[in-house]
Formats: structure tokens, C-alpha cells, sequence
């Protein structure tokens, strides 16, 4: 007991010295004030007093296992003191000038750097590679252990790297590491043979030639000197080496070399060398020589090229000279090859090379004609593309730069075409009729209507999720659609469908105006357009799915019962004309028009396939279970280190730098160029950008807040010396998200572009780890209090400033209108686009939280449990407790200064101090008690205070596809699992469907498809499902976890977890809370029915691990109890590992080790409510499912007989 008590009061004595080192370095004045060797010191003492603090703990446990000492506290001043000293003595020695000698000469020349080669485990590289190694990074004092054994680690490979690959990234794994790679590899008498070996293996010489002479010469000597390195008495081996290269000689070097030896002296392997490079010099001396005097044949063609250089009548190395110096910066390059000149306007281009007489082919100087033959790549006329000019104007407003909408302004003198196009009639939700125009195109699988349209008739959208893919595979993402029912203006004719909302569906139809009055219509014609002639905007446009529907007998063209109109040509066989089409919306003109100039030719034509290996990762992301812990790498490690090393809060911004693999002065040299390829990208944008003007605007706009915002600012691209610096260029596009509230356009920055060395910037970038709770925590910790509130994280990632030596990293190129100077803008925020720039967001949340954990509980909590990227999602059942909580995060985030908006809550009281502006809805919306947002991707009723899910969009049922098929299964968006027994069936036909081995667009089997069309026929008839999202309880209610498994032999096995709830009335409520499901595997034998109630059983111990383990956070479980109605399950649950066989006995570890709190018991199949999760449940049915929604009904039995029995 004393020797505890004196340990304790060491242990209280070490403390408080680390305590007042820790004020110390909190204050800035003091440590200022403090000289470099004080600060040393301290550091010293610091080390001394944490050693000491950790025994003493160590010392104490083994003394007292119930000691409570908080180790974290301590733990986290001692990294603080460490890391501010070091800090200040590494920015002290930074400034300090380094003596040097007077005598010495400074070199201002930029070293190219010193690369350490890969070693992959080859004898005779490891000496050379180990010395390098450590004159470049070992011995280097300014790189910690750490670092080095990051650095050792990257520069092995193969069998090298396994050896150490397992060790911790710490100070004492890079001493092991090293040893461990010196044991295996410094095998003297190994590398020895290896270097013998390779002299037995040279290649006998068979001709003398001087390049052979050389190449043998320098191989020997390369082995001559590795040997020599390792065994200075090598010179005694020179009569077995000299053997053995006299065997390699050709015959006339050896009787050559035998005929010059000194035979009074004893032959060395020195003298063989020597000779061998005299006899190769003398080739090489010859050969020139030689070669002129005995050269048989010169064509006179190859004579006339020879001489050309000299007819110009200058040196030849005059005239390579002149013409490598650039006409505009007077550079050592070709002016196609000159920043400057590229990224100035396309008319000045043009200007300059007018001035200067410079050739508009090859931009050279020269007399009389070309001998290049480039086109331009734009408009392949005879002129270099850098001098292309966009002559042809567009007056108007462009078409909008969808994708499934092409337009190319180029002049036709040709028969240009005419799309039909009609007038119809749309009923506006109030009932009142609009009339239209659209156009018909049979060559769309689908119909979509303009965004102007569905405002002007106040239709209500719905979600919809596919891609449009148009010519030369463009692609754009549509959203949403809207049912629509389109009425003839010329009779009842009415046809029902669904169209998809576009911004703008094409350009105004036709292009211009054109005469008709040649045009002979026959008078018994109705047109379906009288202004077909007339440029209109086209608001609808009928697809594949219209189009036939639409369609009557056809009729000839429009000149067939008259003569042509005067001036046009007689009719050939085969002419072209326009056409009369009947319609039930009249008749419709379309076709090729007589000769006349066009200027514009519209073309839209577009197929519809959605975008499966997105929305199939996704689907299967969500039906996983997460995982409870994630074994780092040593590059999240690295990323970690360097983020605490450089991570600093400045003025109530965060700073960091970007995690790079590699120094930074070795950028460039890894990096390459980037410019070129980012301003090809930036001509294609700015082109892209042309065509729609309304795009134009809003991208112009970001850029513009973007540097009024001080997240960038413009530079001179000519300070950057780009074949030295460490720069990149980020190249940008716009991705459009109409569905937003706040942002409907976003800018998307490119760091995986690979630059000319085929590196990009993300190759550079460490991958950090996840620091966040995964979004099945988060949701599954939403789900219990009675009030809510969500926001979001405004532009959470521009919030944090990057160091400025990194900075040179992120450039953007950009201009407002073609007839500028392309500017630079260099980017100084976290940009998105960067590997990283999630990790170190998300990093510096956990960072303000923890350094505010004791001031601001709540706020810390939510930043760590409740918040995943910048979405957040609280909820507590006290309304004071989650004001304050709000109050709270609004102080934290202040203190890096993050903004919070898009506020929404369930009740009004916790948003009375919130803005209008700041908040998800307006006071009208919110009025609605229907209103609804989406949290992390599920859909809340706010009012209603309940989860909804309803069925995807339905699916056409007369193409069933297996591209179809698995593109609507992957729409399935559950991650907790509500609606497992219908995802279920959804996984079972898409099983069915892969070992098929079908075609994508052919039609599965008459029993796949009979499966899913009774599938969807049971999705259309199913109502939406409501989900209480707050499960009640109070504060004296008994709370237990109850989890059920259940296998079928015919589909899947899976498992559902309930929370049960007994208040102080001995009532008993049931609340589901998530479910897994996993499809059992095709054609094992090995698979019995035990074995898959088995593997539901392992799935449900990971299951209530990962429930556990979240709802400690905000619940106190009493117990757990775990269900299957498998007998054989539960016995060998009973029964020692050791006398199972391998596959039972893994998996009886695996659930053992995973429910140790928890108590194993049978229920009968009839009421065992994963039975449901493993054989399915159609989808109109689950609402109506009692037991899946609240357990089965002897969990109400509080008398708990159940568990007796």
C-alpha cells in the first residue's frame, strides 16, 4: 500500500511538471522570449517527465487495476509541448544563416536532385543502393525516423518490401527495418558469386566493333570495381579473371592483344582493359573516314538533301539559330511551342503573324512556299490551328449544352433539313390548357419537356435518376421527369406519358426563317405548325415512346400534286423534298428544303442508360454492414503525421498543407508539365461554354465570387518558371444539380489529369484516413430524442486555407470572353477535385473539436458522432439541451470559421434565432405539412417527424433487358435496412439474372422475366412506407437489443436488430432498427441448410457489434439477446472449437469473440421475424407485416418466459 501511495504522489510530481510545461508553450510571449537552447531544454524535460509518467501508470496498474487515471489529458499536453517547441526551433533554425567559408565559391546552379533507385531484392544492388540510401536519407539529420522509414519503405519493392511492410510506422521499426534488410541482403560470399556469375555470362564478342569494345570494356569494369569493393585483394584473381575474359575476346582482339603484351610481365586484367579501349578508340578513329572514301551509293535525291541547308547561302549553324529563337519572347523555342503566344486571343494571334511575315502554316519565317502540309484542326483549312478564328458569329441564344443536343455552325450551301415540329396542348395544374411547341423525334428513347414549361404550368416533378447519351457519347444526368398528358389541337387525340425536365431540349426551330409561298399544301391539309417556317422555342419534344402513337398513314412530299414552285430544279428520281407526315396533331413538314444557305444545322438524337456502376456500387455500399475498425495503412499514417505536424489555426482559419508523397522541392522533377494539357481543356470549356450562354453566366459567376471571396487571386502565369517550379495546372468543368436548393451549378476541379510524364497531382497526394462515423451511425444516432435539428456545413472545403508554398499547386486557367489574355488564377483554399481535400476537411473538424472538448461538449459530440462530411443530424429529447447544442456548434465551427446554413428542425423553437435566408425552408414551405428533406439520402417528413419510402420510378414493363433490370436495382437506396424483405427479392432476380450469363440488351428467360414484371406489377401497388424516425423511451424504461437470423435454402440468409423498450407500466414496445441480408451462393454443396443459418448467425454478431458499439454513445443497454430457430446453430455454439470441423469452427470463433454480452436462445421458425429477410416479402405486403415492423408477439410477454423456456 506505501509503495502505491508513493507511486501515485511520483506519478501526481510528473504531472504537474508536464502541467506547467504545457502553460509554458501555451503562452506566446514566453516562448519568444525563451533562447533556442532554453527551449531544448525543455524539451528534454518534457521527454524525462512523460517517461517517467508512463511507468509510474504502468507500475500503478499492476498495483490497483481500478485506477481511473485519464491518460488522454496528459497525453495530449505532452503532443502540444513537443509540437510547439519543435515548431519554433525548426522556424528559429530556418532563419539563422549558415557559415560557410570564405574560400568556398557558391554555386547558384539548380542541382538536378539525387534519386534513390528502387531495390527489389537483386544481391548485387543492394550495397550500392543501401550507401546511397544513407548519404541522402539516413544520414540526413533533418528527416525523422519516421520519415525515413516512409521514404525506406517507397523506395522497395517485391520481396524487399515484404520483410518489412508489417512494421509500425515508429521511431524504433526504422533501426529494426534496416537490420532486418542488412541480415537478409549483405551476404558477402552471395554478391561475390553473383558478380563472377555475370562475367562468366558475358557476351562472347564474335566481330570488333567499337560499340561492341566499349560495351564489354564498360560491363567488365563495373564487376571489377563491385568486386574490389567487397574484397581488396582482388588483384591476386587477375590470371582466373583474364581466363575467362580471353574466352570472350574474337579472334583477331585476342591475337591482336596477344601479340602487344609484355610477356616479361605478368598479364593484369587493368591491361586487357586498357588495350581494349585503345583498340575501340582506333575504330572509332577510322570509321568516319572509312566511311566517306568507300560509301558505294548516294542517290542524287539524298545528295540534294544534303546540300539544302547550304543553299541558303549562311552557316548552318547560323540558320539552327534563328530558327530556334522564338519571333515574341526571343526564347529558345518555336512559336508554337510559346506560352505567350497561346494564350493570347485568336485575332491578335492572327495580327502578330501578319506584322511579322510569319508563315500561317508552320509559323516559321521562310521563302517562297511551304513545306509543310498542316490543316487546321478546327475548320481543316490550310492554316496552323493556333491561328483559327471563329468567324461565323451566332446571333442569339444558343442551344443549352446538353448533351443529347448538337449544333454546328458551319455554312451549307446543300439541301439543309427541316424537322417537324407541332403545336400541342398541356393542362397546367390548375386545369387551364397551354399550347406548345414540339418537335417529333423517333431517333429519342424518351420525351422531355423544357424546365420553362413545368414552371409556366406549375407541375411538381418527381425524382428520376438516368443519363442521357447522345452523339460521340456525350453524356448528361437528368433528375427528374413529370407525367404529362399532350391534347391535338385538331381532335380528341390524346396521349398519356412521362417526360424528363430539362433546362433547355434545343436551339429555337428552324434556325431562320424561310419563304414558303412556293410551297404548294394541298387545301384538305390541317398543319399541325402553321409556323413551321418561323424560328420558335421548342418546349416538348415527343420521343420513340410518342412518336408511333402519333403517327397516321404517310403521305408523299409536298410537291407531288403540283408543279415546282418556280426557280426550283425538276424533281430526279430520288430528289429530295419535304414531306407531308399525318399526324393525330395534324400534319407535320419535314425533311430536306430546296438549295439555299444555312448557317446552323441542329441534330438531337439521344438513347436513355442509366449509369449502373454508380447506382450498383452504391446499392451494395448500402446493404453492407460497416465495419467496426479499419487497419491503416502506412500511407494514412504518414498523412495523419504530416497533417498534426503542419495543421495551424490562423486568424480563425485553418491552414494546412497538402500530404505530399515527396518533398516538395522534388515536385517539379516527379510532376512534369501540366500547363499544356490544362489549356487544352480550357479552349474545349470555353467552346462548351459559348454555346449556352445562360451556362456561361453562372460559371462566370462562381469564378467571380470565388476571387471576391479571397479563395484565389489572379498571378502573372510568366512567374512561374514552369521547367523549375513546383506548379500544376488544375483544369475545370461545370456539373450542373438542379435539384439543389443553393448551388445549382458546381465547379469541379481535375487533379487527376496526368501531365506529360503521366503523373498527375493526386498521384503526389497522400490518401488519409477516415475520420469521420460512417452514415449508418450517424442514422442509426438520429433516430433516438424527440427533437431534431439538421444543417450543413456552408462550403465547408474553401473554409480552410492551404499553406502558400503550396498554393503553386492548384492553378486554374480562365478569361471572360475569347478576345482576352488567358489569366492564371492560383487557388488558395482546399479544393475539391484533390485526394485529400476530404481528409483534411473532415480532419479539421476532429481538430477544432478536440481542442474545444472541455468548453463546448456538445458541440465536440456532434462534430465527432453526428456529422458525416459537412451534412448534420442531432437529436436529443430535451429542448434546452439541443437549443444549447445548436448554440453551441454555432460558437465551435465560429472559431474556424465555418458557416452553417440550410437549417431545418421539427420543431419552430429551435430555430427562432436562425435567419429565413439560413434555414431549408421558408416560413411558406414549412407551413406545408407534407414538407420533406432529404437526410444522408432518406427521405424525412419534418412535421410528421417520419422516415418515407416509396418505390423507385416505375419501370417500363414491355423492355425488360438485363441492362434494365440491374439499372432499376441499383435505385434501391436503404442503408439501414427498413425495406430488407423486399431488396431481398430485388438481389435474388439480379442473382438469377448474372448466372443467366444473358446478353445486356437482350431478353432474360420466360422465368426471370415472369419474376420481376410480378415484381414491379407488386412495387406499383405498394403505398409509401412510413417510419417513425424517433424511437421513445424515458430515462427509467429498461432497454435491451434483441437480433433474430434465419436462412432459407431457396434465396438468403439474413437478420434484423430490434431495440425493446419496457417502461415503468410493464408495457413492452419494439422498435426495428436496421437489417442485413446476404443471397445465398449458387450451386455449393458444401452449403447445407445448418451452414447458412450459421452465416446468418455470423451476420448478425456483426451486426449487433456494430449496433453496440454506436448506441453506447447515447443508450445504457441492460442486455442482448440474440435469436435463430437452428438447433444444430445453438449447439455448436455450445460446443469447443477444438472438435468442430475447419468451417464451422472459424465461424463459431468469429460469433463467440463478437456476442461475449450476449445471450443466444431459439425461436420458432413461424415466429421468427428474419424469415421475412431471407425468403422475401412483396413489396405491396410489408406495410401489413406486424411482426417485421414490431417483433413477434412473445417479445410483449414481460414476464419473460420466452427466455425460461
Amino acid at each position: 500500500m506505501e509503495k502505491l501511495q508513493e507511486l501515485v504522489s511520483r506519478r501526481r510530481h510528473t504531472k504537474g511538471n508536464i502541467t506547467r510545461l504545457y502553460n509554458f508553450v501555451s503562452s506566446d510571449k514566453d516562448v519568444a522570449n525563451s533562447t533556442t537552447e532554453a527551449l531544448l531544454v525543455k524539451k528534454n524535460r518534457a521527454l524525462e517527465s512523460f517517461s517517467s509518467y508512463e511507468k509510474c501508470n504502468v507500475d500503478i496498474l499492476q498495483l490497483d487495476e481500478k485506477d481511473d487515471e485519464d491518460v488522454s489529458v496528459v497525453e495530449e499536453r505532452y503532443f502540444h509541448i513537443l509540437a510547439t517547441l519543435d515548431a519554433e526551433c525548426n522556424k528559429r533554425n530556418s532563419q539563422e544563416p549558415k557559415p560557410s567559408a570564405p574560400s568556398a565559391p557558391i554555386s547558384k546552379l539548380k542541382l538536378p536532385p539525387i534519386n534513390v533507385p528502387i531495390f527489389s531484392g537483386k544481391f548485387t544492388e543492394y550495397i550500392p543502393f543501401i550507401n546511397l540510401f544513407n548519404s541522402v536519407i539516413n544520414d540526413n539529420e533533418s528527416i525523422d525516423y519516421v520519415q525515413k522509414l516512409y521514404y525506406l519503405r517507397a523506395y522497395l519493392r517485391d520481396e524487399p518490401l515484404q520483410l518489412i511492410k508489417n512494421l509500425p510506422l515508429t521511431h524504433e521499426s526504422y533501426k529494426k527495418a534496416l537490420g532486418l534488410l542488412d541480415d537478409r541482403y549483405n551476404n558477402r560470399f552471395r554478391i561475390i558469386n553473383e558478380h563472377i556469375s555475370t562475367l562468366l555470362d558475358l557476351n562472347p564478342l564474335t566481330k570488333a566493333t567499337a560499340a561492341g569494345l566499349r560495351e564489354f570494356s564498360s560491363n567488365v569494369r563495373q564487376e571489377i570495381a563491385a568486386l574490389t569493393n567487397l574484397d581488396p585483394n582482388i588483384k591476386y584473381w587477375d590470371a582466373i579473371i583474364l581466363c575467362i575474359l580471353c574466352r570472350k575476346l574474337d579472334l583477331l582482339t585476342s591475337r591482336a592483344y596477344q601479340m602487344e603484351r609484355d610477356t616479361a610481365m605478368d598479364p593484369t586484367v587493368e591491361d586487357l582493359l586498357k588495350f581494349i579501349d585503345k583498340q575501340a578508340l582506333a575504330l572509332e578513329n577510322v570509321g568516319p573516314a572509312c566511311g566517306q572514301s568507300q560509301s558505294p551509293r548516294h542517290t542524287s535525291q539524298q545528295q540534294h538533301k544534303e546540300q539544302r541547308p547550304a543553299s541558303t547561302g549562311k552557316p548552318v549553324a547560323y540558320t539552327a539559330a534563328q530558327e530556334a529563337s522564338c519571333l515574341l519572347c526571343k526564347s529558345n523555342h518555336k512559336l508554337y511551342l510559346c506560352k505567350s503566344f497561346q494564350l493570347m486571343p485568336a485575332t491578335k494571334r492572327v495580327q502578330f503573324a501578319e506584322e511579322k511575315g510569319i508563315c500561317n502554316i508552320c509559323l516559321g519565317t521562310h521563302s517562297g512556299k511551304c513545306r509543310f502540309y498542316f490543316r487546321c484542326a478546327e475548320c481543316k483549312q490550310k492554316h496552323h490551328t493556333l491561328l483559327h478564328c471563329d468567324n461565323d458569329k451566332v446571333e442569339g441564344p444558343q442551344a443549352a449544352a446538353s448533351p443529347a443536343s448538337l449544333a454546328a455552325n458551319k455554312k451549307m450551301t446543300t439541301n439543309s433539313v427541316l424537322l417537324p415540329t407541332a403545336q400541342v396542348k398541356l393542362l397546367a395544374r390548375d386545369g387551364t390548357e397551354m399550347s406548345f411547341k414540339a418537335i417529333l423525334d423517333s431517333g429519342s428513347q424518351l420525351s422531355f419537356i423544357s424546365e420553362r414549361a413545368v414552371q409556366l404550368l406549375d407541375l411538381k416533378p418527381l425524382q428520376s435518376n438516368i443519363n442521357i447519351v447522345g452523339i460521340v457519347n456525350t453524356q448528361a444526368s437528368v433528375k427528374r421527369c413529370v407525367p404529362v398528358d399532350i391534347h391535338s389541337l385538331v381532335n380528341p387525340f390524346k396521349l398519356s406519358t412521362t417526360c424528363h425536365v430539362v433546362e433547355r431540349i434545343t436551339c429555337e426551330l428552324p434556325q431562320r426563317k424561310f419563304d414558303i409561298s412556293d410551297f404548294v399544301i394541298p387545301p384538305y391539309v390541317r398543319l399541325a405548325d402553321k409556323d413551321f417556317n418561323i424560328p420558335s422555342q421548342i418546349d416538348l419534344l415527343m420521343g420513340a415512346d410518342c412518336f408511333f402513337q402519333a403517327m397516321l398513314p404517310p403521305e408523299s412530299t409536298i410537291y407531288e400534286s403540283a408543279a415546282p414552285p418556280s426557280g426550283a430544279q425538276p424533281s430526279a428520281p430520288g430528289a429530295r423534298h419535304p414531306q407531308l407526315i399525318n399526324t393525330q396533331f395534324g400534319y407535320v413538314i419535314g425533311g430536306s428544303l430546296p438549295t439555299q444557305v444555312c448557317k446552323k444545322v441542329a441534330v438531337f438524337k439521344c438513347t436513355c442508360e442509366s449509369d449502373i456502376n454508380e447506382n450498383l456500387t452504391n446499392f451494395w455500399k448500402s446493404e453492407s454492414v460497416p465495419e467496426i475498425y479499419n487497419e491503416k495503412s502506412s500511407e494514412q499514417e504518414l498523412c495523419e503525421y504530416v497533417f498534426q505536424k503542419t495543421v495551424q489555426l490562423k486568424d480563425d482559419f485553418f491552414e494546412v498543407a497538402l500530404p505530399l508523397k515527396l518533398p516538395f522541392e522534388d515536385v517539379n522533377d516527379a510532376l512534369g508539365d501540366s500547363f499544356h494539357f490544362a489549356l487544352k481543356r480550357f479552349l474545349n470549356l470555353e467552346k462548351k461554354l459559348h454555346k449556352d450562354p445562360n451556362l456561361f453566366i453562372e460559371y462566370q459567376k462562381f469564378i467571380h465570387d470565388y476571387i471576391n471571396l479571397n479563395h484565389g487571386h489572379f498571378v502573372d502565369i510568366e512567374s512561374y518558371q514552369l521547367s523549375k517550379d513546383a506548379v500544376y495546372f488544375l483544369p475545370h468543368h461545370a456539373v450542373l444539380k438542379p435539384d439543389s436548393k443553393t448551388t445549382k451549378l458546381r465547379t469541379v476541379f481535375d487533379a487527376s489529369m496526368k501531365t506529360n510524364k503521366k503523373v498527375s497531382l493526386n498521384d503526389l497526394l497522400l490518401n488519409g484516413p477516415t475520420v469521420q462515423r460512417d452514415l449508418f451511425d450517424i442514422m442509426l444516432l438520429f433516430r433516438f430524442g424527440n427533437y431534431t435539428f439538421t444543417t450543413d456545413i456552408k462550403q465547408m472545403f474553401r473554409n480552410i486555407r492551404v499553406i502558400p508554398e503550396h498554393t503553386s499547386l492548384q492553378n486554374i486557367l480562365w478569361r471572360d470572353s475569347p478576345d482576352e489574355t488567358i489569366k492564371c488564377i492560383r487557388l488558395d483554399r482546399v479544393s475539391y477535385g484533390l485526394k485529400s481535400s476530404s481528409y483534411l476537411a473532415t480532419r479539421c473538424l476532429k481538430e477544432l473539436a478536440m481542442h474545444n472538448e472541455r468548453e463546448l461538449p456538445l458541440a465536440s459530440f456532434i462534430l465527432n458522432n453526428c456529422t458525416y462530411v459537412d451534412d448534420v443530424l442531432f437529436s436529443n429529447s430535451d429542448l434546452d439541451l439541443i437549443v444549447e447544442a445548436k448554440s453551441q456548434l454555432q460558437q465551435l465551427l465560429k472559431k474556424g470559421s465555418f458557416k452553417l446554413h440550410k437549417w431545418s428542425a421539427n420543431d419552430s423553437r429551435i430555430l427562432e434565432d436562425i435567419p429565413s435566408t439560413e434555414r431549408h425552408f421558408d416560413e411558406l414551405e414549412f407551413q406545408n405539412d407534407n414538407c420533406s428533406i432529404k437526410t444522408l439520402g432518406l427521405q424525412l417528413i419534418v412535421h410528421q417527424d417520419k422516415f418515407t419510402i416509396v418505390s423507385p420510378e416505375s419501370c417500363d414493363a414491355d423492355n425488360i433487358t438485363k441492362r434494365e433490370i440491374l439499372a432499376y436495382i441499383g435505385k434501391f437506396y436503404d442503408p439501414m435496412g427498413f425495406v430488407g424483405p423486399i431488396v431481398v427479392q430485388a438481389k435474388s432476380i439480379m442473382q438469377k439474372l448474372w448466372s443467366s450469363k444473358s446478353d445486356w440488351d437482350s431478353t432474360p428467360d420466360d422465368n426471370i422475366k415472369s419474376e420481376w414484371t410480378e415484381f414491379l406489377s407488386s412495387l406499383a401497388k405498394m403505398d409509401p412506407i412510413y417510419i417513425n424516425r424517433n424511437v421513445q423511451f424515458s430515462d427509467s424504461d429498461t432497454l435491451e437489443l434483441i437480433g433474430f437470423s434465419d436462412a432459407s435454402s431457396s434465396t438468403a440468409y439474413g437478420c434484423c436488430v430490434y431495440l425493446r423498450v419496457t417502461d415503468n407500466e410493464g408495457k413492452v414496445h419494439m422498435h426495428l432498427l436496421c437489417s442485413k441480408s446476404r443471397i445465398n451462393p449458387l450451386q455449393n454443396k458444401n452449403l447445407t441448410v445448418p451452414r447458412l443459418e450459421l452465416n446468418a448467425a455470423l451476420l448478425l454478431s456483426v451486426l449487433i457489434a456494430k449496433v453496440t458499439n454506436t448506441l453506447k454513445l447515447k443508450l445504457k443497454i441492460s442486455r442482448i439477446y440474440l435469436f435463430t430457430d437452428s438447433q444444430i446453430v445453438l449447439a455448436w455454439l455450445r460446443t469447443e472449437v477444438m472438435k468442430l470441423t475447419a468451417y464451422v469452427a472459424n465461424r463459431v470463433k468469429a460469433i463467440t469473440n463478437n456476442t461475449a454480452d450476449c445471450q443466444w436462445l431459439y425461436v420458432n421458425t413461424k415466429e421468427n421475424p428474419a424469415d421475412y429477410i431471407s425468403r422475401g416479402v412483396s413489396p405491396h405486403e410489408l406495410s401489413g407485416c406486424d411482426m417485421w415492423w414490431h417483433g413477434p408477439r412473445f417479445m410483449h410477454d414481460t414476464s419473460k418466459k420466452w427466455f425460461v423456456s
